[in-house]
């Protein structure tokens, strides 16, 4: 099976339905040297920088995407691949490989299989969409819930014409932590632009002032990802966003999601304790997000 190399972002397959490699995605960023590779079967992007070819580097996760549900011939993809990527001088592949909750990608063991090996393993956690999901919620949260309604705190969906505001309350959130937010307002609107259906805001509101907010991606038809969480500081004893997750939660179960991805409680898989156990006690199940290396 013929393998197409793509070097312009124009040239990426139209059909593939995953948020982060939609051609929309990819014109909102800027890489050093754009690739994808694809067949009928398989589908990655890759970001070459020296030496090092990247799947890909400014989205939570990249791999190969089983394009007809197989893995049949993967051998023959990725050997097609790295006998590319070899010719343009690069010595190492990285994969920052997507929780298994994502199916539509190749296994772990499939790449294990073709020679990779796992540099670390990331604590991902996400809540199952369940009717039950509030029964799996610690009794401490049942409480802040209690507390957050009955103190007037209220939870909505936010419209389009307030991302901005919403942007500039995460960047204010995220400085008086001593932390910076990982995408400007230009770049931000840019994607909300160019994928309408895929970025939504939900905030956590006190009469007119905003205690905690979140944008989410709607990564598939199946999978919301809580991207840019924020909590002001003036309300964080009151933990606002329980009732922010809460509310998500029910919006997206009655959209027919089946997951809330709460990403990653790790960093290079040294455990984020704190943020772990927020998520546990939210209810959340977790399972590996592991990053993986491969010589050419």
């Amino acid at each position: 099976m013929s393998l197409n190399i793509h070097t312009s972002i124009n040239e990426v397959p139209q059909e593939l339905s995953f948020a982060y490699f939609q051609k929309g995605y990819f014109q909102s960023q800027a890489y050093e040297q754009f690739i994808c590779y694809s067949n009928d079967d398989f589908f990655i992007p890759f970001d070459i920088t020296p030496k090092i070819a990247i799947s890909i580097p400014r989205s939570p996760f990249g791999s190969i995407i089983r394009r007809n549900n197989t893995s049949h011939k993967i051998d023959s993809f990725i050997t097609d691949i790295c006998a590319d990527l070899k010719s343009r001088e690069v010595e190492q592949l990285e994969i920052c490989h997507p929780s298994a909750i994502y199916q539509m990608f190749a296994s772990v063991n499939d790449l294990e299989g073709m020679d990779f090996q796992v540099a670390f393993n990331d604590i991902n956690q996400h809540i199952e969409l369940s009717d039950y999901w509030e029964d799996s919620i610690h009794n401490m949260q049942k409480r802040k819930l209690g507390s957050l309604r009955s103190e007037g705190f209220e939870f909505r969906k936010m419209e389009r014409d307030e991302f901005e505001t919403a942007h500039k309350f995460i960047l204010v959130c995220r400085q008086a932590q001593g932390l910076q937010i990982n995408i400007g307002w230009q770049q931000l609107k840019d994607l909300i632009d160019r994928l309408p259906d895929t970025y939504h805001c939900f905030g956590v509101f006190r009469e007119d002032k905003i205690s905690a907010i979140c944008i989410t991606v709607n990564v598939t038809s199946e999978i919301a990802y809580y991207y840019l969480p924020a909590t002001s500081p003036m309300f964080r004893d009151k933990s606002p966003m329980v009732l922010l997750i809460d509310g998500m939660v029910k919006y997206y179960r009655n959209k027919g999601f089946e997951y809330l991805d709460l990403g990653i409680s790790s960093l290079q898989g040294k455990p984020q304790e704190p943020l772990r156990i927020f998520k546990e006690r939210m209810g959340a199940v977790e399972t590996s997000k592991p990053t993986l290396l491969r010589p050419v």
